[in-house]
């Protein structure tokens, strides 16, 4: 019987060398989508937030087995504002987030923050081309300490769409409990977008 060492190191051998000069593997302009897509997350908070200014019983409403709307809000903009105050210091420290309470209640001051995050967003265009290293210093686990890891721009900032759609996607749940209707793509994942659109093709 062959070791798992010995069929990995086979199928390793087997599988054709990638070409980095490939231009689908390359995709010099990483930095541009990621910028937009950041940008679109925000975009969908200020959608929700619209929608809900008049109701802000259903925006702070929460129980003891489901956090309020406002409290996903609130997390989703703590970890942009824990990745811009860390640019500057080559650390983003996702352990020293706000925490304000007040956005989790106060719809004007939340999409104040909302258009403040997005205006920064776009504010990167040009700026961090290629893999900029940056450190990310994070609690993984309450019985140890925080860890220290080496990053880059794009990688946080994909981390940071990833994050902002998974808690938009439980705000969408939320939201359509209370009986609002929110677009069909509301809090989805790109790549399910993409999934669902090339099936009705077929």
């Amino acid at each position: 019987m062959k070791s798992l060492k010995t069929t990995v190191l086979e199928r390793n051998q087997a599988m054709p060398a990638l070409s980095i000069t490939n231009p689908s593997l390359t995709q010099p302009k990483n930095d541009e989508q990621l910028i937009q897509a950041c940008v679109r997350c925000t975009e969908q908070c200020e959608t929700l937030v619209d929608l809900l200014i008049d109701d802000s019983s259903v925006f702070s409403a929460s129980t003891p087995h489901r956090s309020s709307i406002g409290a996903h809000m609130r997390h989703i903009l703590d970890r942009f504002q824990c990745f811009f105050a860390g640019l500057d210091s080559g650390l983003i420290d996702y352990d020293d987030r706000n925490r304000d309470p007040m956005l989790e209640r106060d719809m004007v001051l939340c999409r104040h923050t909302i258009k403040s995050i997005a205006i920064c967003i776009r504010d990167l265009t040009g700026k961090y081309g290629g893999c900029t290293g940056i450190k990310v210093r994070e609690a993984v686990d309450d019985r140890g300490p925080s860890i220290c890891l080496d990053s880059t721009i794009e990688r946080e900032l994909m981390a940071l769409v990833t994050h902002s759609t998974h808690h938009l996607a439980i705000i969408a749940i939320i939201v359509r409990s209370f009986g609002y209707d929110l677009a069909r793509d509301f809090g989805k994942a790109p790549s399910t977008i993409v999934y669902e659109n090339e099936k009705r093709v077929l």
